[in-house]
C-alpha cells in the first residue's frame, strides 16, 4: 500500500510540474452550412485530412454526436488536440476541408492542460471541468486536492471515467508573507446517462462539495477509438 501511495505521490508531483511542453485543447465544431449536399461532397476530404492528423499523434480523443443540417442527420465531433497555442489550434483545423470551405467552424477551443489517464470505451461522455477559487487556508486545500486525485485514480479502475487532463491554475496571488499558489484543475470525462448524472458525479469530489470549486458539465457524446 505504501509502495502505491509513493507512486501516486510521484505521479502527482510529475504533472504538478508541467508547464513548458505542448498542451491539449478541447475543440468543439459546428456546422455553419445548411447545404447536406456540400458536406456530403466534402466528406471523404474532410476524413482523409483528419486521419492525418491523427496519425500524426496530434488528436488524442474524439468525441461523436448526432446533429442536422436541414432533415439530414450528421454526425458532429468533439475532439481534444495537442498544440502550443490556440493560434495553432485555429491555423491547423482552418485549414480542413469543411472549415477552408465554411462548411464548419470551431465554436470552443478550451485548453485543458496534459493527458493524466485513458480508457477506451464505447458510451456517452461528459467532460467535468473544474476551475479553483481562492482559498482561505492552502494546507488545507492540498489536501482537498489531493483526496479528489486519488478519487479520479479510483473511478478510473472502476470505469467511470474515460479520460482526463489537468492543468496548472493560479488560485492565489503572492503576498508578502507566501508565494503565489499554483494547484491543478481538472478536466475529465465521465461516462454518465445525462448532464444531471455527470453532475452528480461531479458533486462526489471535495473541492465541489466544499465549495473550493466551480463545475461545468459538456456533453461530449460517444468516445472513438483513434
Amino acid at each position: 500500500m505504501n509502495h502505491l501511495r509513493r507512486i501516486f505521490l510521484a505521479i502527482f508531483s510529475f504533472l504538478f510540474s508541467i508547464n513548458s511542453y505542448a498542451a491539449a485543447y478541447g475543440v468543439s465544431i459546428a456546422w455553419k452550412t445548411q447545404d447536406a449536399q456540400a458536406v456530403f461532397d466534402v466528406m471523404p476530404n474532410q476524413k482523409k485530412a483528419f486521419a492525418n492528423l491523427i496519425d500524426a499523434g496530434l488528436i488524442h480523443d474524439m468525441f461523436v454526436s448526432k446533429s442536422f443540417i436541414g432533415d439530414k442527420a450528421f454526425p458532429i465531433i468533439k475532439f481534444v488536440m495537442e498544440a502550443d497555442s490556440e493560434e495553432e489550434v485555429r491555423r491547423v483545423i482552418g485549414n480542413l476541408p469543411f472549415q477552408y470551405k465554411e462548411l464548419a467552424e470551431i465554436t470552443e477551443i478550451r485548453d485543458i492542460g496534459s493527458k493524466w489517464l485513458d480508457t477506451d470505451v464505447a458510451f456517452t461522455n461528459y467532460a467535468i471541468e473544474l476551475t479553483w477559487k481562492e482559498p482561505e487556508d492552502q494546507i488545507f486545500t492540498d489536501k482537498v486536492i489531493s483526496a479528489d486525485l486519488q478519487k479520479v485514480v479510483d473511478w478510473s479502475s472502476k470505469g467511470v471515467i474515460t479520460s482526463a487532463y489537468l492543468k496548472n491554475q493560479a488560485i492565489a496571488k503572492p503576498t508578502a508573507n507566501q508565494k503565489a499558489m499554483i494547484r491543478p484543475i481538472y478536466s475529465i470525462a465521465v461516462l454518465a446517462k445525462d448532464e444531471q448524472h455527470a453532475l452528480d458525479i461531479a458533486n462526489e469530489l471535495n473541492a465541489v462539495k466544499l465549495g473550493f470549486a466551480n463545475v461545468n458539465v459538456i456533453k461530449l457524446g460517444f468516445k472513438l477509438s483513434l
